[in-house]
């Protein structure tokens, strides 16, 4: 059984390794942010990730949420008591708290490999997801880039590059005046993360506050953004108030 070691703490993924070691496993890397593990997941294609919630800007939720098929197992490391890790259970999902001692490490494999060898999937839908990130999450500031998909890799793009995201057949797009880029979001992932930095003028798109030159009327209720490129942006006459009151922060 094939295992990637994710941890921002150059400490803690010493002491996995170490304990690894011990176990009949195969260390395959270690990754020290979330898109390095992106890119080991893809070159070294574990069948186990140890994977640390908490990580600036792409945070273990981001990883699990943007690993492509097939997706390896992933245990999840966390410094949250068993008490807030109902979620975990309640979805039968993998974790350890850390500290992590040699036995935990070891019950936890032992669980992976009975799923690895069963050849059962392990599904994070994007509500689970959303639920444990809710729950299990310190609050914090937003963030200021977000990860999007770039020939068949990841790259992150700071937010203010980014006029607007737009929904289009199931798929969410960054548009940028360098080209668009493909996320793994949805819109009202985005709209929660993102706060009071972007409004959501109709159903399929969301846009960067900073970006709006001004908003005229239509007459009929709804009304017209313009973005500091030129760009216009109907908002629809449900919308139009809230988007009024978002600019007027």
């Amino acid at each position: 059984m094939r295992v990637l070691v994710v941890d921002d703490e150059t400490a803690a993924r010493r002491r996995l390794s170490i304990m690894l070691a011990e176990l009949d496993v195969e260390l395959v890397g270690e990754a020290a942010n979330g898109l390095e593990a992106l890119q080991l997941v893809r070159e070294r294609k574990p069948d186990v990730i140890l994977l640390d919630i908490t990580m600036p800007e792409i945070d273990g939720f981001d990883v699990a949420q943007h690993l492509a098929e097939p997706k390896p197992l992933i245990v999840f490391q966390t410094a949250f008591d068993e008490y807030a890790l109902e979620a975990f259970e309640h979805e039968a999902i993998d974790y350890l708290v850390k500290p992590v001692t040699l036995s935990k490490l070891q019950r936890a494999m032992e669980r992976a490999r009975e799923r690895w060898e069963s050849a059962r999937s392990q599904e994070l839908s994007r509500d689970v997801l959303r639920q444990l990130r809710s729950s299990l999450k310190p609050a914090s500031g937003a963030p200021s880039r977000v990860l999007v998909r770039e020939r068949g890799g990841h790259r992150l793009v700071s937010f203010d590059e980014i006029p607007l995201f737009r929904a289009e057949q199931g798929t969410v797009h960054a548009l940028t005046n360098s080209g668009e880029y493909l996320t793994d979001y949805t819109l009202a992932d985005l709209e929660q993360r993102l706060g009071a930095a972007f409004t959501r003028p109709n159903r399929s798109e969301l846009v960067n506050v900073q970006w709006i030159e001004r908003i005229a009327s239509n007459g009929d209720g709804s009304a017209t953004l313009t973005l500091q490129d030129g760009t216009s942006i109907h908002v629809t006459r449900r919308r139009a108030a809230d988007v009024r009151r978002h600019l007027e922060r």
